[in-house]
């Protein structure tokens, strides 16, 4: 098993990076409720659709290359082998540019059969400004990875966590002083994107120049890396395409079938489901190399402590979310989006449990992936996107948003047990008892929670205070299996936290 101390300074690590992302969800959350109740349900649908769409094309861009960013850029620096390292950079310019281009030349010129897909013209309309985004966006996340593998990591903090939700913060809040409509919500997305991104280039730079890696710069020199990163990139390809289709796809094909205003009652609540993810997200960054230390040393008692351990820390720090967005996924939706968005109590409901399982499983996908088991991360993807499709075209058309919500749930489940599959063999196990004890306790308090909010009607003002009790009871009861005294000793200093979970 992982000793304590090392499972501690991972939960810690990983636990001050959630804070930051906390920070920046709250941003997040302000927006998506400002531009909501700012918006006709119509004009939020096709915006929604529009956006979706350029998800799906920014996944595509780079064509795996952003998955691998980090990875050559930072083997080539070891390596000293810089004009590999420059020719990599040319080779992601030349792909997202060339690719991006292609994109956006061609929704201007197809507006016409892109209408007979479209929810409405408007839809296409914001399509044609939001299209921009695509390269914009693919290039903003490859230029933020060069300052995480040659800069600090605050760097990369500050851009995403910071600069980004400001600027489409201000952006919607001129939205909602100037009583503007989508079409000037959609052109400040794209300005938002491109002043952070001209920023950061500037940045990046002065940064080449300040660590002395410009001068090694020398365009006759570079080497096209291309054959290197093909076969690396197939599989990211594919996983990046998974991650986003699962929910991007339903919402394309939903407005195709079902018009703008079931796209905005699909589209509203999913930003809300995907807070499950938070904590998941948030234990990445330290889960990755700890588990290729382990794995470096064959470790596998250790490997399946670890992995079993941070699963068990993210099912119950997202407890609190999973709770509020399914139990009380009505007041929270009438009180945060108002009633005309009524309906999408029920979409928010299917979301979030399918999002939840995503996240309470673990780092399934990742440690096959880590581990060696490429083919099988292959093979899960196209599968994976296969029933994705089939189950979209099947539910969204006859059950429209809910029918859409159901098929991302289905999607989600169908990818999760084929990863989970993945690990048989790995020395991690495919299930766990004490995981699988912690899992069907916070189902039946969810259930209870739901059951009792149903039966007495209770407010969200209620309900909020109710969740957070019930977590620190939650808490208390898992402190044995979470160790949580071992990740958090103030605890101990703290004579109330002392009584409650020492």
């Amino acid at each position: 098993m992982v000793t304590a101390a090392g499972t501690g300074g991972q939960v810690r690590g990983s636990s001050v990076l959630l804070v930051g992302q906390v920070l920046a969800l709250a941003v997040g959350f302000l927006v998506q409720v400002l531009t909501v109740r700012n918006l006709t349900k119509e004009d939020y649908g096709a915006f929604a659709w529009a956006l979706s769409v350029v998800l799906l094309a920014q996944s595509l861009l780079p064509l795996g290359l952003d998955r691998a960013n980090a990875r050559f850029l930072a083997l080539y620096d070891e390596r000293r082998d810089y004009p590999r390292l420059f020719g990599f950079m040319a080779v992601e310019a030349v792909v997202i540019l060339g690719l991006g281009t292609a994109a956006v030349a061609a929704t201007w010129a197809l507006t016409g059969p892109i209408g007979a897909v479209a929810p409405s013209q408007q839809a296409v309309a914001l399509l044609a400004v939001l299209i921009v985004l695509a390269p914009v966006q693919a290039v903003d996340i490859v230029v933020v990875e060069m300052f995480a593998v040659f800069a600090s990591p605050w760097s990369v903090f500050l851009r995403r966590y910071v600069l980004e939700p400001l600027l489409r913060l201000a952006v919607v809040v001129l939205l909602v002083t100037g009583d503007r409509g989508p079409t000037f919500l959609a052109a400040g997305y794209v300005a938002a994107a491109a002043v952070g991104l001209a920023l950061y280039l500037v940045l990046l730079r002065r940064m080449f120049r300040r660590i002395g890696l410009a001068s090694h710069f020398r365009p006759r020199e570079l080497v096209l890396p291309w054959r290197e990163v093909a076969g690396f990139c197939g599989p990211m390809l594919l996983t990046t395409l998974v991650a986003v289709a699962t929910t991007e796809l339903a919402a394309v094909v939903l407005g195709q079938s079902a018009g703008p205003e079931e796209v905005a009652t699909f589209r509203a609540v999913q930003p809300f489901a995907a807070l499950n993810l938070v904590a998941l997200y948030a234990f990445t960054t330290l889960f990755t190399p700890a588990l290729s230390r382990l794995a470096a040393r064959r470790a596998g008692e250790e490997m399946a402590g670890l992995y079993w351990q941070s699963a068990l820390w993210v099912a119950v720090l997202t407890f609190p979310v999973v709770a509020v967005t399914t139990a009380f996924a009505g007041p929270f939706i009438a009180f945060v989006l108002g009633e005309r968005y009524a309906t999408s109590a029920s979409v928010l409901v299917i979301l979030s449990a399918g999002y939840y399982l995503n996240a309470a499983l673990g780092f399934n996908g990742l440690t096959v992936q880590i581990l060696g088991r490429s083919r099988w991360v292959l093979l899960t993807s196209v599968v994976t996107l296969v029933c994705a499709g089939i189950a979209v075209a099947v539910l969204a058309p006859r059950y429209e948003a809910v029918g859409a919500a159901v098929a991302v749930l289905l999607t989600l489940v169908v990818h999760n047990v084929l990863k989970q599959a993945g690990l048989a063999g790995l020395g991690i196990g495919v299930w766990n008892r004490q995981h699988a004890t912690v899992l069907a306790s916070l189902f039946a308090v969810v259930l209870a929670l739901a059951a009792l909010g149903a039966l007495l009607d209770l407010s969200l003002w209620v309900a909020l205070p109710l969740v957070a009790l019930v977590w620190l009871v939650v808490l208390r009861q898992t402190r044995g299996v979470l160790r949580l005294a071992d990740a958090f000793p103030e605890v101990r200093k703290v004579p109330v936290l002392r009584r409650l979970l020492g």
